[in-house]
């Protein structure tokens, strides 16, 4: 393999060999099915102890990038159809918060198909602590006026919506998304002036889940997402 590893000089240093390797497979640098130099050799070539190879490779695996095949080595994995949720972020970062029109609309698929039934559900199934919750979240929204705090707010606010559905698998498989929602979250509410719009369109989804609106519920999370949709379709989208 005619690859070249550059030495990695930080107190972090699983990180960036984590990130170096995620960088070549994701540029196609390194392709799915070759594999990663033994763990000594590629120590030797980073400038690291093998004890740090040995857990990024580890974390490599987890993410779904690398598979670890006893006495035979480390394969690159097929990440686009055999990745996990965490290699977005990875994506993402690579591409400067960015992620390809296809993998773009199936997370926006996904986030509709999973948050319109959260948001109907909701509305039938919703606890006064859930309603306390989401009341809370708003208020702490509409005071702040700092956009990190806001956009977690935002997600925090849309996985609570899942959790007052009753459903625990999908608020897990939203908490899965979590660092790239928050990701695209952060790219819409920068590129313009959409809070209060935000603000004003959630006050109208708690309302129709506290009064227990299924339908009313479901088309205001939809066209909330749908917006968002729209505008990060110029923004969030790379190639």
């Amino acid at each position: 393999m005619n690859i070249i590893f550059r030495e990695l000089k930080s107190e972090s240093l699983k990180e960036l060999f984590v990130q170096e390797i995620e960088t070549k497979i994701i540029s196609g640098r390194i392709k799915p099915g070759e594999r990663l130099p033994p763990e000594r050799e590629l120590a030797g070539l980073m400038g690291v102890s093998r004890g740090i190879v040995n857990s990024g490779i580890l974390e490599l695996a987890s993410k779904g990038f690398v598979r670890i095949i006893p006495r035979k080595g480390t394969v690159v994995k097929d990440y686009k159809n055999e990745g996990t949720p965490a290699i977005l972020v990875s994506i993402m970062n690579y591409h400067q918060g960015k992620l390809s029109p296809g993998l773009f609309n199936s997370m926006m698929d996904t986030r509709l198909l999973i948050e319109v039934e959260s948001a109907r559900r909701a509305a039938e199934n919703r606890r006064a602590e859930d309603l306390q919750s989401l009341k809370r979240l708003l208020e702490e929204a509409e005071k702040s006026k700092e956009l990190e705090e806001h956009v977690t707010l935002n997600y925090d606010f849309h996985h609570r919506v899942l959790i007052a559905s009753g459903n625990v698998v999908y608020a897990m498989i939203f908490k899965s998304f979590e660092p790239a929602c928050l990701n695209l979250i952060r790219i819409y509410f920068a590129s313009g002036d959409y809070m209060e719009q935000s603000l004003f369109s959630h006050r109208k989804l708690l309302g129709a889940i506290k009064s227990r609106q299924k339908e009313e519920a479901g088309r205001i999370m939809e066209k909330i997402l749908q917006e968002g949709r729209k505008k990060l379709l110029n923004l969030a989208v790379t190639g």
